[in-house]
């Protein structure tokens, strides 16, 4: 009898020891993954001003919806007003420390009113541009300058911004954003494009908010579009 109980205990003990480490393999291939994280950094323009409801229709908003898995946890650090060398001092400290997955990046049009030169803007994004991306470990989107000389704002302006000289700026901050992108491994998103698209098709002025500056809710929908296939042609949370 003994001898039975013995062997039965020594079988029992087999078993368990074919089967923990089995379960364990089990438990660790269908342990859950963190959820996504997504940070937009950014001005005025991340933040949805000129959306009749920024808290549903700011572009990030939408590019969380319709680019990220659901569960995504989002934080936009972008700040009205910002240009890149604020984003650098009050917005990127807080979005590294969130240890991204992906962040998007809009800042240009603050820097070109004030008239910060081309070649210092490129420096400050690149070292935007490289703190974001963590070594490698966050995928970072970076938008061009959109065809602004066509905002009613800028417009009425008239000769204190002649729009040559606007069209030169705007197609110099954009070599510099060309050659940041490249640089540093981040994506780059073509807003410049489609905005002179909405010029020749005449559907500009509808994608501007009443104040003549930021877009409306429309405008927002078309950011987020470009930024979603710019997002999935780079692969997407690869």
């Amino acid at each position: 009898m003994r001898i039975r109980v013995r062997t039965l205990v020594v079988a029992v003990g087999v078993a368990i020891a074919v089967l923990v480490p089995a379960c364990s393999r089990h438990a660790e291939q269908t342990a859950p993954q963190p959820s996504p994280v997504y940070v937009a950094v950014g001005a005025s323009d991340s933040v949805g001003v000129g959306a009749d409801d920024p808290s549903t229709q700011a572009w990030p908003v939408l590019f969380l919806r319709d680019a990220l898995p659901a569960g995504t946890r989002f934080t936009n650090v972008a700040i009205a007003g910002a240009t890149v060398e604020k984003a650098l001092a009050e917005e990127v400290p807080k979005a590294v420390a969130l240890e991204p997955d992906v962040v998007t990046v809009w800042l240009n049009v603050n820097d070109l009113r004030a008239f910060v030169p081309a070649d210092t803007y490129e420096q400050r994004l690149a070292d935007l541009v490289h703190q974001l991306r963590r070594g490698g470990d966050t995928k970072v989107l970076v938008a061009d300058t959109p065809d602004i000389d066509q905002l009613p704002v800028i417009r009425r302006l008239g000769a204190l911004t002649p729009s040559a000289f606007i069209e030169s700026a705007v197609d110099q901050y954009n070599a510099a954003i060309g050659r940041v992108v490249k640089r540093e491994g981040a994506v780059r998103v073509d807003l410049n494009g489609p905005s002179e698209e909405a010029e020749r098709d005449g559907t500009f002025a509808s994608l501007v908010s009443a104040d003549g500056f930021h877009p409306n809710a429309a405008g927002y929908a078309r950011v987020a579009s470009t930024f979603v296939a710019a997002f999935r042609s780079s692969g997407g949370l690869e």
